[in-house]
């Protein structure tokens, strides 16, 4: 990788230039066969002027654009942008802001990076059916559920899995590991691909809920020991157990940022077993193929289990874009009564541009569902 401080300002910057560039152009309305000539770039790509662009900022010893080319291909490796310079992800632009946290920051890596990495993609090259990532993060959430504590994939492991065929494989069970450990330390795996590891352990570093402890042979990646309380086991859903982690996290952590503990959003009191409530059902918006909807931190409120929780997920209650209830004619007189007597509601700094625009949907499903309110 060219640049390794994933969130330093040379980083953002360049991947802000390729956004600019690829907006520019209207990159990402053409097919893939209009980008390319033979194993090059079509000229309507404009690549010599996005590296010349890139360059003049961010200048380095290549003369021939080779390292300014390879900074291009990491945004395409890493997933922010796609192969050909076709577009880019929709987190690309919130990346892009140097106003975020950088928790938020971090949680659009990993989910940008698990979801659509591919090292062997570039200007010039399609492999995204590849992600090398996702296919390691499952494999570790696979052998937690194997093993039953906190899974470990080590440096003779990880060399293993680095000369995988992963093509339609969603991780690797422990026998084919010990196959693929024993046959790379036959071919000195490790010798030939010494800074592909490196460069692979500075981008887990970098991402929620992965650790990578040591260095060279005594390399360790794991899960990190909090992951648990976020990422539920794998095949309990059809949902994907790493991005609703990053989701889950997200909404933890904004719940604490603004009422300084994890609360109902609608009562604000503490409770055990606060529900990450999905606005837009998440299967639904699954079925419909909207995977970002699935996951998005703002498709979510933290509700209390019960009554408020199950009421909303049921349509039986919805929330209009005041943050206030508004129930059905399934809904008990007695949780009206102490919705009304407690003033319960969303806040308004809860209620974003985004969560209006879930909300919309749910109000549309609640509405179809019941002609007339309880007032």
């Amino acid at each position: 990788m060219a640049l390794t401080d994933f969130s330093g300002q040379q980083f953002i910057r360049t991947l802000a230039m390729i956004v600019e560039h690829i907006d520019k152009y209207k990159l990402d309305k053409y097919k893939i066969s209009d980008l390319k000539s033979g194993n090059r770039t079509s000229p309507i790509v404009h690549r010599k002027e996005l590296e010349e662009k890139i360059f003049r900022i961010y200048p380095n010893d290549s003369r021939d654009g080779a390292s300014t080319r390879k900074q291009i291909n990491e945004f395409i490796k890493l997933g922010f942008v796609k192969p050909f310079l076709n577009g880019y992800v929709p987190q690309a632009k919130r990346y892009i802001n140097e106003r975020i946290s950088d928790s938020e920051r971090k949680r659009l890596f990993s989910e940008v990076v698990y979801a659509n990495a591919s090292f062997d993609s570039s200007t010039v090259r399609d492999d995204t059916q590849n992600n090398q990532v996702k296919f390691l993060v499952n494999t570790l959430l696979n052998r937690r559920l194997e093993k039953k504590r906190l899974p470990i994939i080590n440096f003779d492991e990880l060399m293993g899995l680095m000369q995988l065929d992963i093509k339609n494989k969603k991780y690797a069970n422990e026998k084919t590991i010990l196959f693929q450990t024993n046959w790379a330390k036959k071919i000195n795996f490790k010798d030939r691909k010494y800074n592909q590891i490196n460069h692979l352990c500075s981008i887990l570093r970098s991402m929620q809920f992965l650790t990578v402890k040591g260095s060279d042979k005594s390399i360790k990646i794991s899960l990190v020991k909090d992951a648990e309380k976020y990422i539920p086991e794998m095949g309990d859903t059809n949902r994907d157990p790493y991005r609703f982690g990053l989701m889950k996290k997200a909404v933890y952590d904004e719940s604490r940022r603004v009422y300084d503990d994890l609360v109902c959003w609608v009562t604000k009191k503490p409770s055990e077993g606060l529900v990450v409530s999905h606005i837009y059902p998440s299967a639904e918006a699954l079925k419909n193929y909207d995977v970002e909807a699935a996951y998005d931190p703002n498709n979510a409120f933290l509700l209390s289990p019960g009554n408020v929780d199950q009421y909303f997920d049921k349509h039986k209650m919805t929330i209009d874009s005041e943050g206030n209830l508004v129930f059905s004619k399934d809904v008990r007189q007695e949780f009206i009564n102490e919705v009304k007597e407690n003033s319960y509601h969303i806040d308004k700094v809860i209620l974003n541009d985004s969560r209006k625009k879930y909300l919309a949907i749910h109000n549309k499903t609640f509405h179809e569902k019941y002609e007339e309110i309880v007032k």
